[in-house]
């Protein structure tokens, strides 16, 4: 009976997995899954649905109340390494309704595989030291640098992740609302990231494309036009598309043999007037910064 019972049920049985279109390595994440079934035996049994793709399975027990026959539940995990993880499957299986023995779904993969972007940590400035082979073009990237020198664009309503020490408190209190000081250098401001991808081991490259990414990510809290270069056979990258490849870029061979001639290609790709940094595991080939 119990073997009948779990086949007829499983045969009615539909599951939806539950992900992030994409995490970022190290941070946890919800996992779910959401079932749909009959089980007319019992007011409650359980489904375990096992996510399998990821370094680590992800088995989520989830409730099937018996009418409306459908259950949710997640469960929290820590995202893989940075990737794009596009072999995801998952089964359920279920012990309906004794629990003598467990009946499985056949294995369905998911439309859809897992971005995790790279980790990286949020910082509030980057300065390009004044000497000691600062490369010119480039002075300071920080959330003060429309404060001296630039001509106010307009003021605008504070949205909270600006700096707010730019809060202009005149036109705050007239509008009842905080409003920001915004400056033409703000807008104009390019910058161009120039990943070498050489490295003499896995974790050097790690170390650089976590620069990178931390970097993208304050040009855009900054609201710079930040592009992002990592090979002559790949266009300049903006924006989110930039921080998407830096979730699937690997490093090319070893930092000994890299042609000597792999920053200069890269650099032919920097637009016109844009300042631009290296960032490499060899400090040689980097511009030196100061990220805090």
């Amino acid at each position: 009976i119990s073997f009948v019972a779990a086949s007829w049920s499983l045969r009615r049985l539909s599951v939806f997995p539950l992900l992030p279109a994409e995490i970022t390595a190290g941070e946890s994440f919800l996992a779910g899954a959401e079932v749909r079934g009959r089980f007319p035996l019992l007011p409650q049994t359980w489904v375990r649905v096992t996510l399998s793709g990821l370094p680590t399975p992800i088995e989520i027990d989830v409730p099937v109340a018996g009418p409306p026959g459908r259950g949710i539940a997640s469960t929290r995990v820590m995202a893989p390494a940075r990737g794009y993880y596009e072999s995801l499957t998952f089964v359920a299986s279920t012990g309906y309704p004794f629990d003598l023995a467990r009946r499985r779904t056949r294995t369905t993969a998911l439309s859809e595989g897992l971005l995790v972007l790279p980790h990286f940590e949020k910082v509030a400035s980057l300065r390009v030291p004044g000497s000691g082979g600062a490369l010119p073009g480039l002075a300071a990237i920080s959330r003060d640098s429309g404060r001296a020198g630039a001509d106010l664009h307009k003021i605008r309503e504070y949205t909270g992740q600006e700096d707010a020490r730019r809060i202009d408190w005149r036109s705050s209190a007239r509008t009842r609302r905080l409003m920001l000081k915004e400056f033409e250098r703000e807008q104009e401001r390019r910058i161009d990231i120039v990943l070498d991808p050489h490295a003499g081991s896995d974790a050097a490259f790690e170390t650089a494309v976590e620069r990178c990414a931390a970097i993208l990510d304050l040009a855009r809290r900054n609201r710079y036009d930040a592009c992002l270069i990592t090979s002559v056979d790949i266009a300049p990258l903006m924006g989110r598309a930039a921080m998407r490849h830096l979730a699937g870029v690997r490093r090319n061979a070893d930092a000994d043999s890299a042609p000597p001639d792999t920053i200069q290609n890269l650099m032919r790709q920097t637009r016109t007037g844009a300042e631009w940094i290296v960032i490499s595991a060899d400090p040689a080939r980097a511009t030196p910064i100061v990220m805090v």
